[in-house]
């Protein structure tokens, strides 16, 4: 007798600590940056053939830098880099209006890191390098884009390294 009731005390215990651990940890799930009720999609006006607001960016794991900008069709390429962010973009760029409002979201994985193969080299250590990544971000004309911010998410949601007035 004392065996089972030992057993169904255990269980009870069981139980009500998973119940609570679980209560608790869903208020911290709420905290975090939801993307998918964040993203708003800022390419939705951007094609080769009209025309938009071309900013070129210098970036490295340190910060953004704004080399130039024209008003021009943007490329193929630079629409390419619109992805909605996810967990996997260890950077993000936001687009921001003049009350620092998100109107754009942009995920960009890892493009810093370099990973390096040399043949002789397989016992080495270091296989590759952080670069800076040069590239086009195209803005829609008809938005009011006043700021980039660069962020790196972690594990506890995302961090602003550096932002960036745009003209």
């Amino acid at each position: 007798m004392g065996y089972k009731l030992v057993r169904i005390l255990k269980k009870i215990y069981l139980t009500s600590f998973l119940t609570i651990a679980f209560i608790s940890n869903a208020d911290d799930v709420e905290k975090k940056q939801n993307f998918n009720t964040q993203v708003i999609n800022a390419k939705h006006d951007l094609s080769i053939h009209s025309k938009a607001k071309i900013y070129s960016i210098k970036a490295n794991t340190n910060g953004l830098s704004l080399r130039s900008s024209k008003i021009d069709n943007p490329s193929l390429n630079s629409l390419r880099l619109y992805k909605d962010p996810s967990r996997n973009d260890k950077y993000i760029l936001k687009i921001l209006d003049e009350n620092s409002k998100v109107i754009g979201l942009i995920g960009l994985k890892n493009p810093f890191y370099i990973h390096l193969q040399h043949i002789g080299y397989e016992d080495s250590n270091v296989f590759g390098g952080y670069v800076d990544y040069n590239f086009d971000i195209p803005i829609s004309m008809n938005s009011n884009a006043k700021y980039i911010s660069f962020h790196e998410q972690n594990e506890f949601g995302l961090k602003e390294i550096s932002k960036i007035q745009l003209d």
